[in-house]
C-alpha cells in the first residue's frame, strides 16, 4: 500500500507540472550564467536532479510491475473458481431436465390412471341408476297393481330424480329393464303412468274437496309435484283456497248482514276477518307447498289467493259505501259547507263575535256522533288493509328470497283490484272529507258551548306556586280542540295511508291558522280591546248585581210632589242631583266590571295561545316522533321511504303553527302593555332613581317626572349625604308597588306568557331609565347608593331570569364606570386608559364613557 502511495504521488507530482517547473528553472539558471563556476553548479544540480528521478522512476516501475503480477494471479485464480461453478451449474441443469422427464412421465400415469377411474364410476352409476330404474318400474308397477298410488308415485318421483335424464332413453336401458312383466321401454312406460295418474289424482283430489276430507285433499296435493304436474297441483289447490276465501266470506255476510246496519264497526270486522283468513292460510300452507313444491313456488299461490281476496274485499267495500249511504252523505257534507260558508260571510260582515250561536244544521245531514262512528269505522277497514299489506309484502319477500333495503308493496298489491279501487272510486278523498267535516262541526260546537273560569282565586298579591300546564287558566275551546285534534289525527295515522296523513296535516294547519287563530282568537281579541278601558286594573270581578241592590235602595230619591211649574226649592234641586249622580256612578260601575271582565277574558285567551303551543308540541312531536312513539310511523307507514317523509312533514306543520302563534301571542301582549300597563309603570318610575329632595315635591309634578326628566335642578341632582345615604325607601316603595301590580299577572299568565310580558315590559323601562339617568348628577355616596338600587330593582324585576338581566348592560355599565377611580382614565382624551379598556366587552361607546365621567361631581351636602 505505501508503494502504491508513492507511486501516486510521484505520478501527482508528473501530472502537476514538477518536470516543466524544474525546467523552468534550468532555463532562468542559463539566463543567469556568467563564469564557469555558475555552469559546473548547474552542471552538479542537474546531474542530482537526474538522478534522483531516475531513482524515482526505478521504483515506480519495480512496484507496477508487483502490482500487476498480483492482480494477475488473482485473475487467474477468480477464473479457476468460476470455471468450476460453471462445470455444477451444468450438471444440475441435466438434473433438473431428468426429473421434468420423470415428472412428466407420472403425471401422464396418473391422468390415464384418473380418467380410467372416472369411466369406471360413471360406468358403476350408470348401472346403479339403471338398476335403481328397473326397481322402481317394477314397484311401481306393482303399487298400481294394488291402487298404493303413494308409493307409486314416490316410485315415479325416484326415476325423474335419477341425475342422468336421458338414462331412461338409453339403449342399455332399453334393453336391460323390460321384463316378461313389463315389456315396455321405460321411456313409454312411466309417460303413460304420469298421464294416467294425473287424471286419477286431479279426480280424487276434487272429490276430496266436495267431501271436505282433508287428509286425502292433503295428499293429493303432495303427489302432484312427484308425477311432474307442480302447476297443475298449484292451480287445483289455488282453487281450492280461494273457494274456501269467499264461502267464508259470504257465510259472514248472509249471517251478519240483517245486523249490520246496527252494529257500528260491522264491516271493519269481516274486512278483518276476510284478511286473517288470507294471512293464516299464507303462513299454514306455506310449509305444505314449500316442503313438496318448494318454497319459490310459494308466490304462484299467493298471487291467485290475493285475486281472490281483492275481489272479496272490493265487494265488502261495496256494501259498506252502499249501506253506510256514503255518497249521500258526502252530498249533504258538501250542501252544509256551501251554506256555512255563506253565513260565515254574514257573520263577518254583521258582528265581530263569530260562532257563538252554535251550529244550526239541516236535518238531513248526519250528526256527528254518527259521523264519528262513521270515521272510526273508515278508519278500520284502511288500517286492516294496511296491515295486510304488510304483512303479504314481507311473505312474498321472503317467499322471493328478496331483502330489499326498503320494503315495497308487491305487484299483487300494488297492482289489486282493491287497490285500484281505493284510488278510482277516490274513498281516500271521501275519508279526508268526514275527517275534516267532523273536525269543523264539533269545534262550532265547542265554541257554542265555551266556559271560561274565574280569575279571582289568583288575582293576590301573594306569589302562588308555578302551575302544571293543566292548572292554567284557558278556555274550554282549547281542551276541546285539542281533543278533537288528536282523536282525528288517531284515525287518520291508524289508516297507514300516505296520501291520507300528509293531506291532514296540510289542511290541519290551514285549520289552525284560518279557524282557530284568525276566526276565533283574533276576533276574541279585538273584541275583548274594544271593551277594554285604559284605567282598568287587574282586580277580582263581581257582579253587578251582587253588590249594588243595598246602594240603589239607600240613594234612591223620593218622590217629586212638585208639578213642573212648581217654584225652585233647595230639596228638589238636591234630590235631583243626587239622582243624576247616582245614575252616572251606577253607569261608570257597569263599565269598570265589563272592562275588569274583559281584562280577565283577554289573560285567558293570551294563557289559550301559549297553551296551544304546548299541547300542539306535544301532540305532534311527542306523541307521534319522540321516544317510543317513534315506531307509530314506522309500523303504520312501513312502504318506502314514507315514514321518514311524514316525520319531515310534521315537523314543518307544527313549524308553521307555532310561527303562526307566535305572531298573535305577540301582538297580543303587546297590546296589553301598551293600553293597560304602560301607564301604570310609568307612574311607577317616576318616583325611582332621583334624590330624596324630588320626591318631597307636590304630587303633581310627579307625573312630569316621569315625561320630563330634565326639568328642574332637583330632578337633575343624584348628590348624597351620610345622612340619606341608607335611605332605601324610594327604591323599596317602588319594588312594593311593583309587586303588587305584576304579582297577579304572575299567578294568571302562562310561563312563556309572562316571560314575554316582562320582556316587552323591562323593554319600556330600560329605554326609560336610559334617557333618565344622563341627566342626573352623581357624588361618590350618590354613586354607589345608584349601585345598591339598581341592584335591587333588577333583582327584584327580573329574579333569576339572565336574558332579562341582559337588558340592564348598559345601565350597568354606566354605573360601574361612574364607580372607577380618576386613575383609570387617560387625562388627554377623558376616556378610560387602553388596558382597563381590554377588560369588558363595553355595550357603551367612547363620547357615552366621557359623557357618563363627568355626569360624576366632587360636591357633599
Amino acid at each position: 500500500m505505501e508503494g502504491q502511495k508513492s507511486n501516486a504521488s510521484w505520478e501527482s507530482s508528473i501530472i502537476e507540472g514538477q518536470l516543466s517547473k524544474n525546467l523552468a528553472r534550468y532555463t532562468l539558471l542559463l539566463d543567469k550564467l556568467s563564469t564557469l563556476s555558475q555552469i559546473d553548479k548547474l552542471s552538479e544540480v542537474i546531474a542530482n536532479d537526474y538522478a534522483k528521478q531516475s531513482k524515482q522512476l526505478n521504483a515506480f516501475v519495480q512496484q507496477s510491475q508487483s502490482s500487476l503480477n498480483k492482480e494477475s494471479r488473482k485473475l487467474e485464480l477468480q477464473r479457476t473458481n468460476l470455471t468450476t461453478t460453471l462445470t455444477q451449474f451444468h450438471e444440475t441443469v441435466a438434473t433438473i431436465s431428468s426429473s421434468n422427464a420423470r415428472a412428466k412421465a407420472i403425471h401422464d400415469d396418473i391422468e390415464t390412471v384418473d380418467q380410467e377411474r372416472a369411466l369406471v364410476n360413471k360406468t358403476l352409476q350408470f348401472v346403479k341408476d339403471v338398476r335403481t330404474l328397473k326397481n322402481n318400474i317394477s314397484l311401481a308397477h306393482s303399487a298400481l297393481e294394488t291402487k298404493d298410488y303413494l308409493v307409486a308415485a314416490t316410485a315415479i318421483n325416484e326415476i325423474r330424480s335419477l341425475p342422468d335424464k336421458k338414462l331412461i332413453v338409453s339403449e342399455f336401458a332399453k334393453k336391460v329393464v323390460p321384463s316378461s312383466e313389463i315389456p315396455e321401454e321405460p321411456a313409454i312406460l312411466i309417460k303413460n303412468w304420469c298421464k294416467e295418474l294425473t287424471s286419477l289424482f286431479q279426480e280424487q283430489f276434487m272429490e276430496a274437496t266436495r267431501t271436505q276430507d282433508i287428509k286425502e285433499l292433503t295428499l293429493m296435493f303432495k303427489m302432484f309435484p312427484m308425477i311432474g304436474q307442480d302447476v297443475l297441483g298449484l292451480d287445483l289447490y289455488s282453487k281450492y283456497v280461494c273457494d274456501i276465501i269467499a264461502d267464508e266470506s259470504r257465510k259472514i255476510m248472509s249471517n251478519s248482514m240483517e245486523n249490520s246496519t246496527k252494529f257500528q264497526g260491522f264491516f271493519s270486522q269481516v274486512l278483518l276477518h276476510l284478511f286473517k283468513i288470507v294471512s293464516t292460510i299464507i303462513n299454514d300452507h306455506s310449509k305444505v307447498i314449500a316442503t313438496c313444491y318448494g318454497k319459490k313456488h310459494m308466490v304462484h299461490v299467493m298471487e291467485k289467493v290475493e285475486k281472490e281476496a281483492d275481489l272479496q274485499a272490493s265487494l265488502i267495500l261495496d256494501i259498506f259505501m252502499e249501506t253506510r249511504k256514503i255518497e249521500r252523505t258526502i252530498h249533504d257534507i258538501n250542501e252544509w259547507e256551501h251554506s256555512q260558508k255563506n253565513e260565515d260571510v254574514n257573520i263577518d260582515s254583521n258582528q265581530s263575535d263569530i260562532e257563538t250561536d252554535g251550529e244550526t244544521e239541516k236535518s238531513s245531514i248526519i250528526s256527528i256522533h254518527d259521523l264519528a262512528l262513521l270515521i272510526m269505522e273508515f278508519s278500520q277497514i284502511l288500517q286492516n288493509w294496511s296491515m295486510y299489506s304488510r304483512f303479504y309484502s314481507v311473505k312474498w319477500n321472503e317467499f322471493s328470497d328478496l331483502h330489499p333495503h326498503v320494503l315495497q308493496p308487491p305487484p299483487p298489491i300494488a297492482d289489486g283490484k282493491f287497490a285500484l279501487k281505493l284510488k278510482q272510486d277516490k274513498v281516500f278523498d271521501e275519508f279526508q272529507v268526514f275527517v275534516l267535516n267532523h273536525l269543523q262541526r264539533s269545534f262550532r260546537n265547542s265554541i257554542s258551548l265555551e266556559e271560561l273560569p274565574s280569575l279571582n282565586d289568583l288575582i293576590t298579591a301573594v306569589p302562588l306556586n308555578d302551575h302544571d300546564n293543566i292548572s292554567y287558566p284557558v278556555t274550554s275551546v282549547l281542551d276541546d280542540l285539542i281533543l278533537l285534534v288528536r282523536k282525528n289525527l288517531i284515525s287518520v295515522v291508524n289508516t297507514g295511508q300516505f296520501k291520507l296523513l300528509a293531506s291532514f296535516l296540510n289542511e290541519l294547519v290551514k285549520f289552525f291558522q284560518n279557524r282557530f287563530l284568525v276566526k276565533f282568537m283574533q276576533n276574541k281579541f279585538k273584541l275583548l280591546q274594544s271593551k277594554l278601558a285604559s284605567n282598568v286594573s287587574l282586580k277580582r270581578y263581581i257582579p253587578k248585581g251582587e253588590e249594588q241592590s243595598a246602594t240603589s235602595r239607600s240613594v234612591s230619591p223620593p218622590a217629586n210632589k212638585f208639578s213642573p211649574l212648581s217654584r225652585f226649592t233647595f230639596r228638589g234641586a238636591a234630590a235631583s242631583a243626587l239622582t243624576n249622580i247616582q245614575s252616572n256612578l251606577q253607569a261608570v260601575v257597569a263599565e269598570d266590571e265589563d272592562s275588569i271582565l274583559a281584562l280577565h277574558h283577554y289573560l285567558i285567551y293570551l294563557n289559550t295561545l301559549y297553551l296551544s303551543k304546548v299541547y300542539v308540541h306535544r301532540l305532534l312531536s311527542i306523541e307521534i316522533l319522540e321516544d317510543d312513539s317513534q315506531r307509530i310511523l314506522r309500523d303504520n307507514f312501513p312502504f318506502d321511504n314514507d315514514a321518514a317523509q311524514l316525520q319531515n312533514l310534521i315537523i314543518n306543520s307544527e313549524k308553521l303553527v307555532l310561527e303562526q302563534t307566535d305572531k298573535l301571542s305577540k301582538w297580543a301582549v303587546k297590546y296589553l302593555f301598551q293600553n293597560i300597563l304602560q301607564n301604570r309603570v310609568r307612574n311607577l318610575l317616576g318616583t325611582v332613581f332621583v334624590n330624596s329632595a324630588s320626591s318631597n315635591s307636590s304630587t303633581s309634578n310627579q307625573k312630569n317626572v316621569s315625561r320630563d326628566y330634565s326639568a328642574g335642578s332637583n330632578q337633575k341632582n343624584y348628590i348624597t349625604s351620610i345622612e340619606d345615604f341608607e335611605d332605601l325607601s324610594q327604591i323599596n316603595s317602588f319594588n312594593s308597588k311593583w309587586n303588587q301590580l305584576i304579582i297577579p299577572y304572575k299567578n294568571i299568565l302562562h310561563n312563556e306568557a309572562y316571560a314575554e310580558l316582562l320582556s316587552v315590559i323591562v323593554d319600556y323601562i330600560v329605554t326609560t331609565l336610559e334617557q333618565r339617568i344622563w341627566t342626573l348628577e352623581f357624588n361618590e355616596l350618590g354613586v354607589t347608593k345608584l349601585d345598591r338600587e339598581l341592584s335591587l330593582f333588577i333583582g327584584n324585576m327580573c329574579g333569576l331570569n339572565y336574558n332579562l338581566r341582559e337588558k340592564f348592560l348598559k345601565l350597568t355599565q354606566i354605573v360601574l364606570l361612574l364607580g372607577l377611580d380618576d386613575d383609570n382614565f387617560d387625562l388627554t382624551t377623558g376616556d378610560i386608559k387602553d388596558d382597563f379598556n381590554g377588560t369588558f366587552d363595553w355595550v357603551i361607546n367612547s363620547q357615552e364613557r366621557i359623557k357618563a365621567r363627568n355626569m360624576k361631581i366632587d360636591r357633599t351636602q
